[in-house]
């Protein structure tokens, strides 16, 4: 069975394609969020067959209530967006990683950038480290073509073996049919969840650097500022999350002058949070979704 529930032909100039999917390497919705920011307003060109890829036990419709009343089923979904963005053409595929059938989806990915004529093909996450949210948001990018690093770009120096993610099956599928392709990954603060705007900014600037285009973010900008103002006032008034926070920035320091990475994935000679105790967790959640 094809998993395309409908493609549209289109008239595109060598466009670039865009890929994020909620799920694993998608710490705090930076990737998702992104490039839904990217999407906006754009037009659903394709889209998949979601009872041929989720399994939703594990993915689970959202349901909306208003009075008592459902109104509204969210399906999890895997679609492609096309927008252009200062004469970019780009098709943007966004959604919630599949269950099923990646072997297959990756095969009818290979076939939907040919027959776009896709000439690039970038991805957007991220993972949890242990950074602090006081340093200068890092973005590391892989890619088995050094051509398509730009100025500021930093390859991922570590060997790592780490489970697998869809976004990166896709990719290598993508860059092992002949189309030049790459991967950003922000480094999220591992106590904070969605929304990391300061994260979402740092990657749009990367990705809109890769592909030539300049997004507008000053809106974003203001609020990752406001975010982090919010975040530090917070601290201020809990000393043991305080205190935690500047365990990370020390660590932080130490790697940077001895021009060490930081651990991607791992968070081994660090301090657990589970050691300053539950109620820090909840503030550092609860501060970030205000």
């Amino acid at each position: 069975m094809n998993l395309l529930s409908f493609a549209h032909d289109l008239d595109l100039d060598r466009p670039i394609m865009l890929l994020a999917m909620s799920g694993w390497v998608d710490a705090a919705s930076v990737g998702t969020d992104a490039i839904e920011i990217i999407a906006e307003d754009g037009d659903v060109v394709a889209a998949f067959e979601p009872d041929e890829l989720f399994d939703y036990r594990s993915s689970r419709p959202i349901l909306n209530f208003s009075s008592g009343e459902l109104t509204e089923i969210s399906w999890p979904r895997l679609e492609i967006v096309h927008r252009t963005i200062d004469g970019v053409d780009l098709l943007i595929a966004t959604g919630n990683e599949p269950d099923f059938r990646w072997q297959q989806l990756t095969r009818e990915f290979v076939e939907l950038a040919d027959r776009y004529d896709v000439s690039r093909f970038v991805t957007l996450g991220a993972v949890p480290a242990p950074v602090p949210h006081t340093r200068p948001v890092r973005v590391v990018c892989t890619t088995s073509d050094p051509g398509m690093l730009r100025e500021g770009d930093e390859v991922l120096p570590n060997d790592l073996v780490v489970p697998g993610a869809a976004v990166s099956v896709l990719r290598q599928a993508i860059a092992d049919a002949g189309v030049p392709a790459i991967g950003y990954w922000v480094q999220t603060p591992h106590y904070l969840q969605s929304p990391f705007h300061p994260g979402v900014l740092r990657l749009m600037e990367r990705v809109g650097a890769q592909i030539g285009v300049e997004f507008p973010i000053a809106d974003l900008a203001e609020k990752a500022a406001a975010q982090l103002e919010e975040i530090d006032r917070d601290l201020e008034e809990r000393a043991d999350a305080k205190e935690y926070v500047e365990r990370l920035e020390q660590m932080q320091d130490r790697q940077d002058e001895q021009d060490e990475p930081t651990p991607v994935f791992s968070f081994d000679d660090i301090p657990s949070p589970d050691e300053i105790g539950a109620e820090v967790e909840k503030f550092l959640r609860s501060a970030d979704e205000e």
